[in-house]
């Protein structure tokens, strides 16, 4: 016999007998059919459990629903009751008008959402829309809000600034930066009373800078004659104060000198916190000007000025022994505070000393020949007039020499080697020019007293006229280089502009990262109220930054101004700007404000905001 078989398949296997039928067309058809329905209703199905959200819910907003405030809120918040996802609108209206806003930002806890307000809102009713999105980025519902605002906008100062290391410094060109030294500030006007080199800076403020260079030579030309004329009558001419026409001289010197000081004082306040004259006319507004070295001295000089009438009134005081001291120190004290007006820079203290002898010594020699021209030669006289011309020769020649040299340090301190490249330098070299040719009369008119007057024992009506046209066009060149130097310091030198260390300001933790806008940078302020200076620093992008809005909001409730930095298309990526303080942004209200940065780049825009104490 044969071996067993088994008559059972193995496993796994099929055992088909006969012939094997193939599927028809038909199944084929049916079975694709099918599957094609499997599919779509999968997909439908899936659809529809996306979209199956509830429409998000609005739990609280600020300004609440409704709500009337006193003033524009600086920003939009919503706080929703589902988590919210990355799409998110906003439109805003006021009073029937759209109002542009910045983007909706959603924060930390998914569940709020704020709006950045770069402007402030006017006066009247205003609603806001946001239509938010859920984490899937599906529309997700939408809340409204309106709310009243009850005051008028607050006024809005647009400050330029412009980069030291790029500016040339002519007060009518506006200043640029090119890509190699990027992060600039510029902005749409020029603060302060004229733009300065390296610092063309203009504030949306009263134009005060006419007024105030002339007030500062009516100032420094009083101030001065009174202090030369006392030193005049007490080195050579101590029978001057017996004369009517010189204590009439020396109190109208007097009366102006304290007028045009008290209108520094009143200009500078205006200048220096952006606000108008008018506000500035009361003597507590003043108090402002502590906060900056040349403010202290036009304090300073208002002071002393007034306090030289106690020997004015009596003029003997300056030849008395136990007043001397006093009568000579009081118009020295406030001729000294001109050296005070220009702070910053390399060297500051030699700077000051600088200042200080140079005003000194100018007033000896200016005032002097203004009492020469305008009193001691005003006609003939006995030999006591004779003394006063050969007493001012001693006197002017060293009193000249000073002047040039303390002017000469100077220069060298705030202008460097920028004499022809700014506008400050190029007035320095008028100055010199001006200065030489007054060198030059005055020389010619010494050398005539010298030959003219050696033995003379009185003074003659002719020779005190023609004494009298050569010194008037000495104390001419002399009033003009006064009215040049009010004009330079309208205007910032090369050596004063701030070179942004950072050691110099007091609030430096104004550092923004914007991801959405792929930018990094740092404001940094000064600190204190008044102007205080500006430093923005941009470590990222390197390039394609498209614009940056630096705005600081003052505290709510006041009426102090919201100032707009705006830096210009020229900037492209990282690199610093500064804005020296002495023509800085004015904060002029104390309290807690709120500095905004709005960046564009290429990567896209965003908003955020921070808050400092101003105090």
């Amino acid at each position: 016999m044969g071996p067993a078989t088994s008559s059972v398949p193995p496993a796994g296997r099929s055992l088909v007998v006969g012939r094997v039928r193939r599927p028809s067309a038909r199944t084929w058809l049916l079975t694709i059919a099918a599957a094609v329905a499997a599919v779509l209703a999968g997909w439908l199905g899936g659809a529809s459990v996306r979209v199956a959200h509830a429409e998000n819910t609005l739990v609280s907003s600020s300004p609440a629903n409704n709500e009337t405030v006193a003033t524009s809120p600086t920003s939009l918040g919503f706080v929703f009751a589902e988590p919210l996802g990355p799409t998110s609108t906003i439109v805003v209206a006021c009073n029937g008008e759209p109002f542009p806003v910045g983007v909706p930002q959603v924060g930390p806890d998914g569940l709020s959402a704020s709006v950045a307000v770069p402007n402030p809102m006017p006066k009247g009713t205003c609603s806001a829309v946001l239509s938010v999105s859920a984490p899937d980025a599906q529309p997700n519902g939408s809340a409204r809000i309106t709310f009243n605002i009850t005051a008028d906008a607050a006024p809005t100062t647009t400050v330029a600034v412009a980069d030291p290391a790029t500016s040339t410094g002519d007060a009518s060109t506006p200043t640029s930066v090119d890509g190699s030294v990027d992060g600039s500030v510029a902005l749409d006007d020029t603060a302060g009373s004229g733009t300065g080199d390296g610092s063309d800076t203009e504030v949306d403020t009263p134009r005060v800078g006419g007024p105030l260079g002339l007030a500062r030579l009516v100032s420094s030309l009083s101030v001065a004659v009174l202090f030369g004329s006392f030193v005049l009558i007490v080195v050579a001419w101590p029978e001057g104060i017996e004369y009517i026409l010189t204590v009439r001289f020396l109190r109208t010197a007097w009366g102006v000198a304290i007028v045009s000081s008290v209108f520094v004082a009143i200009l500078m306040r205006a200048e220096m916190t952006g606000t108008s004259i008018g506000a500035s006319l009361s003597p507590t507004a003043w108090v402002d000007l502590k906060d900056s070295g040349p403010g202290l001295a036009a304090l300073a000089r208002v002071a002393f000025a007034a306090a030289c009438g106690w020997t004015v009134i009596r003029p003997e005081r300056c030849l008395e022994p136990q007043s001397q001291a006093m009568a000579l120190g009081l118009p020295a004290l406030a001729v000294a505070t001109f050296g005070f007006s220009r702070s910053g820079g390399d060297l500051v203290l030699l700077g000051y000393a600088a200042g200080v002898l140079h005003a000194v010594s100018m007033a000896v020699w200016l005032g002097g020949i203004v009492l020469l021209t305008r009193v001691v030669l005003a006609g003939p006289g006995e030999d006591d007039l004779v003394h006063a011309v050969r007493g001012f020769s001693r006197l002017s020649t060293p009193a000249l020499l000073a002047t040039i040299v303390t002017g000469a340090v100077q220069t060298w301190r705030l202008d460097r080697g920028s004499l022809f490249d700014t506008s400050h330098g190029r007035l320095v070299l008028l100055k010199a020019l001006a200065v030489g040719v007054m060198v030059f009369v005055g020389l010619a008119t010494r050398q005539f007293v010298s030959s003219r007057l050696r033995n003379a024992d009185s003074m003659t009506g002719p020779l005190a006229s023609r004494l009298r046209r050569a010194t008037g066009m000495e104390a001419a060149g002399g009033v003009l280089v006064l009215a040049l130097t009010a004009w330079m310091l309208s205007l910032t030198p090369t050596g004063v502009i701030d070179t942004g260390d950072p050691t110099r300001y007091a609030y430096t933790d104004g550092r923004f990262v914007l991801e959405d806008a792929g930018a990094d940078l740092t404001v940094m302020l000064t600190g204190g109220i008044g102007r205080n200076g500006v430093k923005v620093e941009v470590d990222a992008p390197t390039t394609g930054l498209a614009s940056v809005v630096v705005t600081f909001r003052p505290p709510d409730d006041t009426l102090a101004a919201t100032v707009v930095l705006t830096v210009p298309a020229e900037l492209t990526g990282e690199g610093a700007a500064v804005l020296p303080a002495i023509e800085g942004i004015p904060l002029d209200m104390a309290g807690l404000w709120t500095l905004e940065v709005a960046v564009t780049s290429a990567t896209g825009t965003q908003t955020a905001q921070k808050t400092f104490v101003v105090e």
